[in-house]
């Protein structure tokens, strides 16, 4: 199977069984997903262009896709990815869009600081979001628009799309100069699939999720796609209290026991993120 990275021939067959399908459900049929054996990257055989939609997706794996259930469920895991973003990157007086933006929570939080405010999404958001930043409901609409942005956002999506190097050209081109593009990438070699394996990749690979990422993965995207990386580092979402009832369950969790006090967690958690097997990347590269 050819890599849609890197086009190398030479990939390896490391699924071919059923994966998630929804909130709770899975293919009827089994699905390949490959190995490159250059680039690192991992994707889907037959890839899905039609969860792109968020009108879609969310609806598909969230339960629901309204503007209240974006906010219960995404306004505190885009909160953390911000905070963690703004330690090396100043956003005052910044020309900023958010891809993927959603609800627009980020860009609520960050409309007091920039000079301009802009989202990116389906259009089930377009009257929510608009009434405080300017709103783009396709990479088209956005295309035909002469603004350029100081810096660009995209914390929850490259692992959806259909093709990831035509993606992050398309926003790299709508950068300034020295612009800077933010992505938070999900870490196929995170610390969970090499504690639990397969118990952990049957909930993990997924139809909305064309691609897989490692730091080599990463690291080529970013330079073939000609941008310079200004800073990364490991982003891990869940405690190790998760973690450990993950590993007694053998299941995904969404209750489990503080076994661990908090210090000691965040001390653990530190030390994942630094040798980089957290979760997921924060990638922030430069034109």
């Amino acid at each position: 199977m050819k890599c849609p990275i890197c086009q190398f021939t030479k990939s390896k067959l490391i699924w071919n069984d059923k994966i998630r399908s929804g909130k709770n459900s899975w293919t009827s049929k089994k699905q390949k997903i490959s190995h490159c054996q250059k680039c690192d990257t991992i994707f889907l055989n037959r890839r899905n262009a039609d969860l792109l939609d968020n009108k879609v997706f969310r609806k598909k794996y969230d339960g629901s896709n309204s503007i209240l259930r974006y906010k219960s469920f995404n306004k505190p895991r885009e909160k953390n990815k911000l905070d963690r973003i703004r330690k090396y990157v100043n956003f005052r007086n910044k020309l900023i869009l958010e891809s993927n933006c959603g609800a627009g929570t980020n860009l609520d939080y960050l409309k007091s600081k920039a000079k301009l405010t802009a989202g990116l999404d389906s259009e089930i958001y377009k009257n929510h979001v608009e009434k405080k930043h300017l709103f783009f409901s396709s990479l088209k609409e956005l295309k035909n628009n002469r603004i350029k942005f100081d810096i660009i956002l995209s914390l929850a999506e490259i692992e959806h799309q259909n093709d990831v190097y035509s993606f992050v050209k398309s926003l790299k081109n709508k950068l300034k100069k020295n612009g800077l593009l933010i992505f938070r990438i999900p870490n196929y070699n995170n610390i969970y699939m090499h504690v639990l394996g397969k118990n952990y990749l049957r909930y993990d690979f997924r139809t909305s999720h064309n691609f897989y990422f490692s730091e080599k993965s990463s690291d080529f995207l970013f330079k073939k796609s000609k941008l310079k990386i200004f800073k990364k580092f490991g982003f891990q979402e869940y405690s190790i209290n998760h973690l450990i009832e993950y590993i007694k369950t053998g299941k995904r969790v969404k209750k489990y026991k503080k076994i661990i006090n908090k210090k000691i967690s965040n001390e653990i958690m530190i030390n994942i993120e630094k040798s980089l097997i957290a979760t997921s990347f924060i990638y922030i590269v430069r034109k």
